[in-house]
């Protein structure tokens, strides 16, 4: 009895914390990549142990007036983003995108409450935006991070997105995050995990 009790328990505590792991950035590697001004290149890297075997990556340099190059890898379990002084862009990362804009997913999200963004900053992480597409709608997100040195996680309730009262959480078909660096002072950061809980 005491054992079916204690199994019981550990069976509750391990759905009640379970996880969806988006990417760890452990697979799908790349070596450093320069972007000194904006263009529409995106980046396509596979693996089955990414949300949708597919990480799309689109950088994007906007002010950069010494012409100083963005720095983008994913290696040893983190996707490193340089921002240099006195360069402004974003980073957009995707989740159900190929090249041809398609790779739809289809996720249920219903049993999760949160999205976590695990971040490793040495400067400021200026903006994060969130957007999911369902079958017939989106529910996205935007806010400020705030300014952080070593390691935070970036949390939002799923139920706190605009437009969460009309996505089918449970047919979530393309995950849509942009990281922003807005700071003159430069943006620096490594993302280690995005996940549900």
């Amino acid at each position: 009895m005491k054992l079916s009790i204690l199994l019981f328990a550990l069976l509750f505590h391990l759905s009640a914390n379970a996880q969806l792991i988006v990417d760890d950035f452990s697979t799908g590697t790349m070596e450093t990549r320069f972007f000194s001004k904006k263009d529409n290149r995106k980046i396509y890297l596979e693996s089955s142990s990414i949300a949708g075997n597919i990480r799309m990556i689109h950088p994007e340099v906007g002010y950069n007036p010494s012409g100083r190059s963005l720095q983008i890898n994913v290696k040893n379990g983190e996707m490193g983003i340089n921002f240099p002084y006195n360069t402004r862009g974003m980073v957009k990362l995707g989740y159900g995108f190929d090249t041809s804009g398609k790779n739809y997913m289809k996720l249920d999200l219903r049993r999760y409450k949160k999205l976590k963004i695990a971040f490793k900053a040495k400067s400021t992480v200026n903006g994060v935006n969130v957007t999911f597409w369902g079958k017939r709608s989106a529910a996205t997100y935007g806010s400020t991070a705030k300014a952080w040195e070593g390691p935070f996680v970036f949390e939002v309730s799923l139920k706190d997105m605009k437009g969460s009262d009309t996505i089918d959480w449970g047919e979530v078909y393309k995950l849509y995050f942009q990281i922003d660096a807005r700071s003159k002072t430069g943006c620096n950061m490594g993302i280690d995990k995005i996940w549900f809980e």
